[in-house]
């Protein structure tokens, strides 16, 4: 019997569910059905951040096919059909580079190096208690249709966290405000 309930009870669910309600601790409703977050822990131990658990590690096959530089994320979680991606980096500043000045160096790398890019706008994030970070978005088209990057960069005791997420540009409907709380709630467990 194909009949599962489930099926029936997930799009009630979604369509009675207030938007306020929905929060990394409790779930939100992308694509049709509850995506559940766990903080996990990165960089022994110094940086906490929610992930989706339906995501897993990508494999370091896949790694290599989907970024094929040796500038690859350090930690890259992906989902099933690894066609939405969240990356987590944690770049040397020996430099010392401001954030800020780092985030906009590289919107302008991607305006040079990318014809027909559709790059958005720096903003900030800050919740007291979690790493304030800088972000932006943009949309490049992939071998057959437009893929959706969000980054964001964030200082860590003189490092640079640099955290991404990309999907197809019509799943980020879907997943803008759950990544959003992902990027604002990130900790730094070092201090």
């Amino acid at each position: 019997m194909n009949n599962y309930i489930d099926e029936k009870i997930i799009p009630i669910k979604v369509s009675n569910t207030d938007e306020s309600q929905q929060s990394l601790e409790e779930g939100y409703y992308i694509s049709g059905r509850l995506e559940t977050f766990s903080k996990e822990k990165y960089f022994e131990g110094l940086i906490s951040a929610y992930v989706p658990d339906s995501f897993i590690n990508m494999p370091d096959e896949v790694k290599e096919i989907k970024y094929p530089t040796n500038f690859r994320p350090d930690i890259i979680k992906t989902n099933l059909l690894g066609d939405i991606d969240l990356s987590f980096s944690l770049l040397t500043n020996v430099e010392k580079i401001d954030v800020e000045v780092m985030a906009v160096d590289f919107m302008n790398l991607l305006r040079k190096s990318h014809k027909g890019i559709k790059l958005g706008n720096l903003n900030y994030l800050s919740k007291e208690g979690f790493i304030e970070m800088r972000y932006f978005d943009f949309t490049l088209m992939g071998v057959d249709e437009r893929l959706y990057h969000l980054i964001a960069m964030g200082e860590v005791n003189e490092k640079v966290l640099q955290v991404t997420f990309n999907c197809r540009e019509n799943d980020i409907y879907q997943w803008k405000r759950a990544v959003m709380d992902i990027f604002g709630s990130i900790e730094y467990r070092g201090r």
